[in-house]
């Protein structure tokens, strides 16, 4: 009998294609769900769309790509967004309670006015994003990339910023309280007009780099530099 040696190597290639190409059909396919609570868009691309005043609760968006789409006032309580690409999307308004924005990617992103509570931010890169007036509370924004961050007029209650880069972010006027800064990057981060005397693990390190003015107020045991960087 003769038997050619390379059919079944061959045979075992293309079943692996069909099957890849399944998967992908079946993810592509996934992408065009109605919109609506618990839906499963994970890996989908929905680029540039207009999905503003949705209900997005419990929703998957895992590895997503959201970029320069409008989702404003929309609900994405306990949604999944791990590694989502949320680069210059609009969430302003935007309910992110028990969320989790893990490795999350929102350079020069909105969400100003948005929610934020427990929500898991961790090792997430944000710069440049907006955050102007939004609400804080329990998060965990360890090691992840804040420059030039803004957040103007928000509410920071019991966050962490361990290790994370905050440099140049702008907190004038924010009101914080129960924030750790331990081991974060400060370098002309702007705290004009704001009360820091309720952080914890700020140190005089991280202050002599960063920017404040004569309504900045300290920690205990911390002084203002005799001229901070931004104002020179």
């Amino acid at each position: 009998m003769n038997v050619n040696k390379h059919f079944f190597p061959n045979w075992s290639i293309a079943l692996i294609y069909l099957l890849s190409v399944m998967l992908v059909n079946t993810v592509e396919a996934g992408c065009y769900d109605k919109k609506s609570p618990g839906m499963d868009w994970s890996g989908c691309k929905k680029t540039n769309k207009m999905l503003d005043d949705e209900n997005f609760s419990g929703s998957k968006f895992d590895n997503a790509k959201l970029m320069m789409s409008n989702l404003d006032n929309s609900n994405f309580t306990d949604a999944s967004l791990v590694k989502a690409d949320l680069t210059r999307a609009s969430f302003n308004w935007s309910n992110f309670s028990g969320a989790d924005l893990t490795k999350a990617v929102g350079y020069r992103t909105k969400f100003n006015g948005a929610i934020f509570s427990k929500t898991r931010m961790t090792k997430s890169e944000f710069s440049r994003a907006s955050f102007e007036g939004a609400e804080f509370s329990n998060i965990d924004w360890s090691r992840s990339e804040l420059g030039r961050a803004n957040f103007r007029d928000a509410q920071l209650t019991e966050v962490s910023f361990e290790y994370s880069n905050i440099s140049r972010a702008i907190f004038n006027d924010a009101r914080l309280t129960g924030v750790t800064f331990s081991g974060a990057y400060t370098y002309l981060t702007r705290f004009e007009d704001v009360d820091l005397r309720m952080t914890s693990e700020l140190s005089q390190a991280q202050i002599d780099i960063a920017c404040g003015n004569e309504k900045t107020q300290l920690p205990q045991g911390l002084a203002k530099p005799a001229n901070w960087l931004c104002l020179e």
